[in-house]
């Protein structure tokens, strides 16, 4: 019986001593940021507009997995849509990169743009082998708002277009 009763014992020592492994090891996991810079980036999951010109302007963001931020983006003039795109803000081990696709330009294939480095509060996206833009910047300038910008140089002349966008409510 004493055998008995120190197996039993020890058993549920044992078990107890995993158990508290395992929400160590849970908790531990729990903390650990897996895409930080996708994180960052949350402030952007949305529906913004800009409707304050005769050319309207609406961009929905969304996150479609821990990794991953979807857009689609589009502008009017009346009842016209004249410009739409789509985007994707995706990490991956080699970095953050922002996909944009437009289907009147560049054969309607996906140009990609990869993360620089930029001061805090300041996403700045490159791809010096594209003709234009070379740069995508956006910014959370103030709660509830978006500035981007596009740069880069037409016919030799350095070039930036401003996007203002206000998030609906």
């Amino acid at each position: 019986m004493y055998k008995i009763l120190i197996i039993v014992v020890l058993g549920i020592c044992s078990f107890s001593c995993k158990n508290e492994i395992k929400k160590e090891v849970v908790s531990s996991e729990v903390s650990v940021k897996k895409y930080p810079e996708i994180e960052a980036l949350q402030w952007l999951v949305g529906d913004w507009s800009n409707t304050e010109t005769e050319r309207k302007s609406y961009e929905r963001w969304k996150q479609k997995n821990d990794s991953t931020l979807t857009s689609f983006s589009y502008t009017m003039v009346a009842n016209d849509t004249v410009f739409a795109e789509r985007l994707i803000l995706q990490q991956n081990p080699k970095g953050v990169f922002l996909t944009v696709q437009v289907p009147d330009q560049n054969e309607a294939e996906a140009v990609t743009f990869q993360q620089i480095s930029t001061p805090e509060g300041v996403f700045r996206f490159g791809n010096e082998a594209h003709d234009f833009p070379k740069y995508i910047t956006y910014t959370n300038p103030v709660n509830d708002s978006i500035h981007a910008w596009i740069e880069g140089e037409i016919e030799g002349e350095n070039q930036k277009i401003d996007f203002f966008f206000k998030r609906d409510n």
